[in-house]
């Protein structure tokens, strides 16, 4: 089910992560399912486990899955893992805002302000 191309120039932990995403949004890994150890996984695959780990744990920060101690790793609600995308998004988003901020000499202080005021008025 999970394969990795040793040619290719993508790193093989940002092909496993990939892989994982695409069955979730797939439907082809439902919430609730269980990922294969790290130890099976690596040995399926014939890569390092360290790479695997290292999967594994972007797969939990992007809130794909959770991993639990001593039962492994399994896939979250889709929501979970839709709404950090959607956080990671604007943070990238806010981060260019930021840079552009800097840019034009605004200071962090001015730019709380019209932050807050922003959203003072989505409370009116």
């Amino acid at each position: 089910m999970y394969t990795v191309n040793s040619q290719s120039h993508v790193p093989i932990y940002e092909q496993i992560v990939a892989q994982i995403r695409d069955y979730c949004m797939l439907g082809l890994l439902e919430p609730g399912d269980e990922l294969p150890s790290v130890r099976e996984m690596s040995t399926n695959m014939l890569v390092n486990p360290n790479i695997v780990r290292k999967s594994y744990e972007e797969l939990a920060r992007l809130g794909v899955i959770e991993i639990k101690q001593n039962e492994g790793a399994v896939v979250t609600p889709l929501e979970k893992h839709e709404l950090s995308k959607a956080h990671t998004s604007f943070r990238q988003s806010l981060e260019q805002l930021i840079l552009n901020a800097k840019e034009l000499r605004i200071e962090e202080q001015q730019l709380q302000s019209w932050v807050r005021e922003h959203y003072l008025r989505l409370e009116e």
